[in-house]
């Protein structure tokens, strides 16, 4: 489950730092980087909401 939670810690931070990443490359004019960050951080979304349900599948086999 320590894996789990540093994976979602990952995932965040990946999230925080491509949204970071389309606010400087929307004001610099340089949307090849606005592109590839949405598109990164579509599939760090896509990624969190798996482990979210694997997750929440693994909490409910283990409660009684």
């Amino acid at each position: 489950m320590g894996a789990k939670l540093f994976l979602n810690i990952l995932y965040n931070l990946g999230i925080i730092l491509c949204a970071v990443l389309i606010y400087w490359s929307f004001n610099h004019h340089r949307y090849d980087w606005l592109a590839a960050g949405v598109f990164i951080i579509i599939i760090t979304v896509v990624l969190k909401i798996r482990l979210a349900k694997e997750v929440r599948a693994l909490q409910k086999k283990q409660s009684p």
